[in-house]
């Protein structure tokens, strides 16, 4: 298969994989925000949003150093294996400062959140099952295909699951078993669909795994980074302000990573294929038809917004409506940003520029939201301003970069 027809194959296989990602659980949604009310449906928001913190920790940047890992070195299977090792050992190890922050965030926030201790608790098995989905394997071996299949059994499975046990809001407990059982569902999968392909873990040297660790600290701190703007909303919502506030910022939040996760495909298989090829042209290319594809979902989003979040989330929604206009805005912004970061920056060498500007990003966000917190203004709109502010300072940023980079490339 030629490189182009393989990055076509691997970014269909990934469009149908985040239509699984995405679309089987936000169907969900409808049915929980109806079962549980605006209130409770704000906690379960808050939860999912602690998971996704968690599961950045527990990731540690391995999806993006792991990746190109592997892409590297696709045909020296005893050293993939070595790679495949030493990441899941540092994921087990990650696992503890996890479990200690879901304690001391119960501990300080009793009062607030005592009465659903449980539910805290029971997001626990869902982070371990994510913990140990070995999608960066796929993704640096290029076999985007088996990612597709454990993630659609997944998702699918906890939709079926929670539509079976949620009728009440007394059944809210069974949203976070439900996710766990099948996010621990997909694990088992997609683990033996490695080992089958003949790549079980193989138990490094302490110094193998300490720099494959270390290797992955920079990118760490960069997911990190970009989670204070992608999860840190309705997680600050949820320490700071109400749950009614987390679900009016998480239901027009929900929308707008929808409208993201059409194009992460395209980012997750050029990175590997800009890796090896450097096709500078093709990227401009496909940029440009992104860029266009999302001013078109802005105009959508415009229109029918309002009618959207009625739809899916019910009456009590409606006042989430002036926060998906400033979502809607910051998708045509976070589009050629996206593109622009690890698919060209860090696929041509200048892996530090793209984790730079989320990193200052991260840094821009917290004092945005202290900015908030200071002045009282801790509402949905607000919080939304402040991310889309973040995210125009990230396309500057990488923009410039991107320039640097072509201009030096001309130069040669």
């Amino acid at each position: 298969m030629s490189a182009k027809n393989k990055l076509i194959s691997n970014t269909g296989a990934l469009f149908a994989l985040q239509l699984a990602n995405y679309i089987l659980p936000f169907l969900i949604i409808p049915f929980l925000t109806r079962m549980l009310g605006v209130s409770l449906y704000g906690v379960v928001a808050f939860g999912l949003a602690m998971v996704q913190i968690a599961c950045i920790i527990t990731d540690f940047g391995f999806n993006l150093s792991a990746t190109r890992q592997i892409a590297s070195h696709q045909t020296n299977r005893e050293f993939v294996r070595k790679i495949i090792g030493a990441v899941h050992l540092c994921k087990l190890f990650l696992l503890v400062p996890v479990g200690a922050l879901f304690f001391f965030f119960l501990y300080f926030q009793d009062q607030k959140y005592g009465e659903y201790a449980s539910f805290f608790w029971l997001l626990l098995i869902p982070i371990v099952g994510q913990t140990f989905q070995p999608i960066w394997f796929f993704q640096g071996m290029e076999k985007m295909g088996f990612i597709t299949l454990f993630v659609v059994l997944a998702r699918s499975s906890y939709v079926l699951l929670a539509i079976l046990f949620v009728s009440t809001p007394d059944d809210y407990l069974w949203v976070a078993i439900a996710n766990g059982v099948a996010q621990v569902l997909g694990a088992v999968v997609a683990i033996g669909f490695m080992v089958r392909l003949g790549y079980s873990p193989l138990l490094p040297e302490w110094g193998f795994t300490k720099a494959i660790f270390t290797e992955s600290i920079e990118f760490f701190w960069s997911r990190a980074a970009v989670a204070t703007y992608t999860a840190g909303g309705a997680f600050f919502l949820g320490l700071i302000s109400t749950p009614v506030a987390v679900a009016h910022y998480s239901a027009a939040e929900q929308l707008y990573k929808g409208a993201q996760a059409l194009f992460q495909p395209i980012s997750q298989a050029l990175y590997p294929y800009m890796t090896r090829t450097k096709n500078i042209p093709l990227f401009f290319k496909i940029m440009k038809c992104a860029v266009a594809i999302s001013l078109l979902g802005l105009s959508f989003g415009l229109l029918f917004g309002d009618w959207l979040l009625m739809l899916f989330f019910g009456q009590g929604f409606s006042e989430s409506y002036s926060v998906l206009v400033i979502f809607m805005i910051a998708f045509c912004v976070t589009t050629p940003s996206v593109l622009m970061g690890y698919p060209f920056l860090g696929a041509m060498g200048d892996t530090r520029s793209a984790n730079l500007s989320v990193m200052f990003a991260g840094v821009l966000q917290i004092v945005l939201l202290v900015f908030i917190w200071f002045f009282g203004w801790v509402e949905a709109s607000p919080v939304a301003v402040s991310v889309l502010l973040v995210e125009i300072f990230v396309l500057g940023y990488r923009g410039v970069k991107v320039k640097m980079l072509i201009n030096r490339i001309k130069n040669v």
